[in-house]
């Protein structure tokens, strides 16, 4: 009987749990629809909250959505101030260049919070419509370079590192690119000549016990060995050059006669720098030598090896002592000797640069994220710049910015370290005119750009700190429908 009386005590005791349960469970969730039932402001969304159980659901609704685990990737664990600029391309045979203006407003934000477990959070069909349509030209397909061949003196891992911006200019184009590199195991290398294949890039890897400087003018021979009836041009290049458009690399190159010597490339923009090393191509920005050229310099190889000195200053001192050809700066080649800051180079709003240079050492720029734009609008929108309504720009693929007073914005903003060079503005020669820097400038920089079927997105970062929320716009680029 005592046991019996104490089980009946258990079943009365669970059972008033379970009652405390249920009306603690139902005072909850009261609450909850009477909190949530009063309007919000944009700035009061939580995204969070109207999480779909599924990410599979997020990605049928194709782009609209944020990317959580992005944001946290680049350190953010709270919350972040989220707006989002979606832009409709429409390709058209009768383009005729792009606008420098967008009938449009800076988005509006929405607060996204980033301590859940989802992935992603799901965003209304209303923040996902296009706020202007523009034109661009029809798309075209890779240019034929397979008359150029391409030298790089470097090691496999830094190699490795830059296929993906190999890829952006050289594949699927027939570009030939010879790269010599230290001695290193067989399967490294079979792994690295894989991955070029897999990007479409004709790329040789040749393995080298020279020092560097002495690979990279060993180059010379190396390329003049594998031409063929249809090569023009042998290229020498560093592993951080980069050719925003093959297409109007290939087109520069054909106003040029490769039947005669020619020797074609950048100095530096920093007289300082000229200075030191000379009138010369600078090898960052790519040292072009057409084949007659390639074949004078073959016969005096080994007494221009005996110059040690750099590899592009090597090549400049055997062609100024041994032949009359002299040096053809082509304004649009750059070698980017800038120091710290050089977002107002890229913010200038000129024409797209046929290269560039140092943009992962000397200062920090996405090159391969900057190139995704071109499959929606193609080359001639990498890095062009739009000033919207409010005066906020969007330079395409690298920033969006707000300046503290517009001014006269056709002026370079000179945003990167002084020159040596006690002349004057060592600088001015071959960038300016120059702006000062705009200290209070706001400045959103790229951190990510992905390609989907028919979209590519971009987001942009403005990061206040550790005590504050960073600020994210994404701006989607699509196809227009219809």
């Amino acid at each position: 009987m005592q046991r019996l009386h104490h089980s009946f005590r258990q079943l009365r005791h669970a059972s008033s749990l379970k009652i405390f349960a249920l009306a603690a469970a139902f005072i909850l969730v009261s609450a909850s629809l009477v909190f949530y039932s009063r309007p919000a402001s944009p700035s009061d969304i939580d995204l969070a909250l109207s999480l779909p159980s599924s990410n599979d659901d997020i990605e049928n609704k194709g782009t609209c959505y944020v990317d959580l685990d992005f944001l946290r990737s680049q350190g953010y664990n709270s919350s972040a101030k989220y707006a989002r600029l979606e832009i409709a391309v429409r390709r058209t045979e009768n383009f005729t260049g792009f606008s420098d203006t967008l009938p449009i407003r800076f988005p509006a934000y929405q607060k996204i919070r980033l301590d859940t477990v989802e992935q992603q959070a799901p965003l209304s069909p209303e923040i996902c419509s296009p706020a202007v349509t523009i034109q661009a030209p029809l798309p075209v397909a890779p240019p034929n370079a397979s008359h150029i061949l391409f030298g790089v003196a470097t090691t496999l891992n830094r190699l490795d590192d830059s296929l993906p911006a190999f890829a952006h200019w050289a594949g699927g184009t027939d570009a030939r690119i010879y790269a010599l590199v230290d001695s290193e195991v067989s399967w490294e290398i079979r792994r690295v000549q894989q991955r070029a294949n897999e990007l479409d890039i004709r790329l040789t890897i040749i393995q080298s016990d020279d020092d560097r400087l002495d690979q990279y003018f060993s180059l010379l021979r190396v390329m003049l060995k594998h031409r063929d009836a249809s090569t023009r041009w042998s290229v020498l290049i560093d592993d951080d050059t980069f050719f925003p458009s093959m297409r109007n690399l290939v087109d520069r190159l054909a106003t040029y006669d490769s039947t005669k010597p020619q020797y074609i490339g950048a100095v530096t923009e920093d007289l300082a720098q000229m200075f030191s090393w000379s009138y010369m191509a600078f090898g960052g920005a790519g040292v072009f030598l057409s084949i007659p050229l390639l074949e004078e310099l073959n016969k005096v190889y080994d007494d221009c090896n005996s110059i040690k000195t750099t590899g592009d200053r090597r090549v400049a001192r055997c062609i100024y002592t041994y032949t009359h050809t002299k040096l053809t700066w082509d304004r649009d080649l750059y070698q980017l000797d800038l120091r710290g800051d050089a977002s107002g180079f890229y913010e200038s709003g000129r024409p797209l640069p046929l290269s560039v240079h140092h943009w992962k050492s000397w200062f920090q720029a996405d090159m391969v994220g900057l190139g995704q734009v071109a499959a929606i609008c193609g080359d001639a929108c990498q890095l062009h710049r739009w000033r919207l309504k409010d005066n906020w720009f969007l330079v395409n693929g690298f920033s969006m910015i707000k300046y503290t007073s517009p001014g006269n914005v056709d002026l370079m903003e000179k945003t990167w370290e002084d020159s040596r060079y006690r002349g004057g503005d060592g600088f001015a020669f071959s960038l300016g005119p120059f702006r000062p820097k705009d200290e209070g400038k706001v400045s959103f920089r790229l951190r990510n750009a992905t390609r989907q079927a028919g979209s590519v997105r971009q987001v942009y970062i403005h990061d206040l700190g550790p005590e504050n929320p960073p600020e994210v716009v994404e701006v989607v680029w699509k196809t227009a429908s219809g």
